[in-house]
């Protein structure tokens, strides 16, 4: 069975679909680091513990999860699917700053996902107007 949008609704708009992609490219790397390689992030970070490899792979399993969730949205061009995805990843994504800030300070970590936050918002307002149609 294919995902179609409603002929009533225009769908995804490109911009937001481009930005979508490129957080699924990055998630999918970042899905990576954090399950099999996360001194790429994290130069002090090791796997030679059973608690720093659950957390690590719990982390890169919520990664993918979202990159699956962002992948589905996006494939079946339904932007309401995308807005709910892409506002939890907001939430998400400010709780690991505030994580971040608590336990580093302000770091190069932290500011990327400050940013990061801020695109996920832009797309989301964009999205926005697709909820009540």
């Amino acid at each position: 069975m294919a995902f179609q949008t409603p002929s009533n609704e225009v769908g995804i708009p490109s911009s937001v679909k481009i930005f979508t992609w490129i957080l699924i490219g990055a998630g999918s790397f970042f899905f990576y680091v954090y399950t099999f390689k996360p001194s790429l992030s994290f130069p002090n970070a090791t796997l030679e513990t059973y608690s720093a490899q659950m957390g690590f792979a719990s982390t890169g399993v919520r990664i993918l999860g979202s990159v699956l969730a962002l992948l589905v949205s996006v494939v079946a061009n339904n932007p309401r699917w995308l807005f709910i995805t892409l506002a939890s990843r907001v939430f998400i994504e400010l709780g690991d700053v505030v994580v971040g800030m608590v336990l580093d300070g302000v770091t190069t970590n932290t500011l990327a996902l400050i940013i990061l936050a801020s695109m996920e918002i832009w797309a989301v307002l964009k999205l926005w107007k697709y909820q009540n149609t």
